[in-house]
């Protein structure tokens, strides 16, 4: 029942475009975002629902179409009642993320369909957008730089070398090397981010010469924190628990001791129950307030457990899910979608809204969002399911 409710509302955001944001196309939400559209894509393809394909296809092509000159795809492309369409690369700053999963949706249609006609039109293309993602890479060492606002947590303090990004680059490379392994270039170039990736965010400290912030992460490696860091900057390391970060990490094979136990500390605490996206929340009496309460577009969203702060985000809750899934941590996966099922069931009438309110346990946002009913369906998904996928 849960999965066919989930499958209603990707079924309700098709436009003859692509993938809206939502079901309900309220405001920008009824627009073909690269970020949305690909999550959709990959939770329709994790459950094989074909009779969509055409669907995902066109989403790709609507957002290839109006790819700039320099390689930037569109954050997301809107129409008119004339189809004239109404393109933006990012209102306050660009989406580093809008081109990293325009790249991973790509690719894997490609893997499921074997579209050669698509893969033969995407490759230059594509081989632009990845030339502009070194490109913001600014100082030449493999890891890209998102500034305030970047990517899909646009009103968090977020910025930096982000783990999340990073991470989305490696994995888009590493399909790009699936899809045409004769191009040597995209395997040397995934060799070199996962080594940077290893020796910044990890333990590991080898090899040294690609090490950014030696003192930084020394202080980092102090605080002994049982997850990932979610970023490092000229100034520090931001510790925050970043979920879709963590979830990335585990399915690309990247290790952290006291993770899943960490996991379990959130999901058995009365208090929290799901899985925040951002943890813990910040408050009026904290040092980041001052840049959280500015960090906003059009009104302010981020009051303590809402929004990115502190909120649980059912989309990415799944993408923990995927990684938890690799690694075999079956009872920690089913915990999680039990939860959220009782919060659906009981709480958000399969609303399937933005975020959880985790002080109130209430939905919060926008409803019939394409971000979530993929969340659920990535919840859903078998660790068979995921690994035929990605190639893992």
């Amino acid at each position: 029942m849960y999965k066919h409710k989930a499958i209603q509302v990707l079924t309700k955001s098709v436009h003859k475009h692509g993938f809206l944001a939502a079901a309900t196309a309220e405001e920008n939400y009824g627009h073909v975002w690269s970020r949305d559209s690909a999550i959709t894509a990959v939770a329709l393809m994790l459950h094989e629902q074909t009779q969509l394909y055409p669907v995902i296809k066109q989403s790709i092509l609507t957002l290839a179409y109006h790819q700039k000159a320099n390689g930037l795809i569109p954050s997301n492309v809107g129409f008119n009642d004339k189809s004239e369409p109404n393109i933006s690369y990012g209102t306050l700053v660009g989406r580093v993320d809008a081109q990293t999963w325009w790249i991973i949706q790509s690719c894997l249609y490609i893997k499921q369909t074997n579209d050669s006609d698509l893969a033969d039109f995407l490759k230059p293309q594509i081989r632009k957008t990845l030339a502009l993602l070194e490109a913001w890479e600014f100082n030449g060492r493999h890891l890209v730089y998102t500034p305030l606002g970047g990517n899909w947590a646009d009103e968090y303090i977020l910025s930096g070398y982000t783990f999340y990004d990073n991470l989305l680059r490696y994995m888009a490379l590493n399909l790009c090397a699936q899809i045409w392994p004769e191009a040597r270039s995209f395997k040397e170039k995934t060799k070199n981010i996962k080594e940077a990736l290893l020796v910044n965010f990890t333990d590991y400290s080898t090899p040294n010469n690609y090490l950014i912030h030696e003192r930084a992460k020394k202080v980092w490696k102090a605080s002994k924190k049982p997850f990932f860091p979610c970023a490092f900057d000229a100034a520090q390391y931001l510790t925050k628990w970043d979920a879709a970060a963590n979830g990335l990490a585990l399915l690309l094979g990247f290790e952290h001791d006291g993770l899943f136990s960490h996991v379990s500390a959130l999901l058995d605490d009365p208090k929290i129950g799901q899985i925040p996206a951002f943890w813990p929340p910040i408050f009026p009496s904290d040092s980041e307030w001052n840049l959280l309460q500015h960090q906003f577009n059009y009104h302010f969203k981020n009051e303590p457990y809402h929004f990115h702060n502190g909120g649980s985000w059912p989309v990415m809750t799944g993408v923990l899910c995927l990684g938890l899934a690799i690694r075999n941590q079956n009872d920690i996966q089913a915990k999680i979608k039990e939860n959220y099922e009782l919060f659906l069931a009981q709480q958000d009438e399969f609303l399937f809204s933005e975020y959880i309110a985790l002080n109130s346990q209430q939905p919060g946002g926008k409803s019939e969002l394409c971000f979530s009913a993929s969340g659920y369906l990535f919840m859903a998904a078998e660790r068979q399911q995921i690994k035929a996928l990605f190639g893992i």
